[in-house]
């Protein structure tokens, strides 16, 4: 895989040129510039302060984090006291936030807080973690900012962990998996 300018890609085409394979491996490689990968978590219980891990994701080479998105497969409800959350980290080893310490995605701030079923919930776009609260009215009422630890970068392949785990008290509802879809943009 070559990744071209738009430029040198154009020169492959000119009337009367036959481009080769591996012209032809450039143009499909550097037209994908995102890879999108996805795993399910295991079954979330209403239990507090356990871990419910995701699959390892795999980040390939010379790729950023471009963008997470979480799916529940059914609601998630938080407890209704103020500090009873669902939270998610992202790191390179399982339950590790070394890319994304643990940070709220259901902030409970003293009512009951819902990740409703089927509402695509997305706490990373476009590189950069989104700010508090920016899911009110899809899907989730209240939220924490998220900020990256490290980078979303890496220049070698390693594998993502997404952790879930309940915070300050078990669940109101639950029993059900969140799909975590990772978007990479190729350097």
């Amino acid at each position: 895989m070559a990744l071209t300018t738009a430029t040198t890609l154009k020169t492959y085409f000119n009337t009367g040129d036959q481009p080769t394979e591996a012209q032809f491996v450039n143009l499909i490689d550097t037209s994908n510039k995102f890879i999108t990968a996805e795993a399910t978590s295991a079954t979330i219980a209403v239990t507090d302060d356990t871990d419910y891990a995701v699959p390892a994701i795999s980040q390939p080479a010379g790729t950023y984090l471009w963008e997470v998105s979480f799916i529940s497969a059914g609601n998630i409800v938080t407890a209704g006291s103020s500090g009873n959350d669902l939270q998610f980290e992202i790191g390179t080893a399982a339950s590790g936030g070394q890319i994304v310490a643990l940070t709220d995605l259901l902030a409970d701030g003293g009512a009951a807080v819902t990740m409703t079923a089927n509402e695509p919930v997305t706490p990373i776009i476009g590189g950069a973690g989104r700010p508090a609260n920016y899911a009110v009215g899809a899907g989730v009422a209240t939220s924490t900012g998220v900020t990256f630890a490290a980078t979303g970068y890496s220049a070698a392949a390693r594998d993502l962990h997404v952790n879930f785990r309940a915070k300050g008290a078990d669940l109101a509802t639950a029993a059900t998996t969140i799909k975590v879809y990772m978007t990479f943009m190729v350097a």
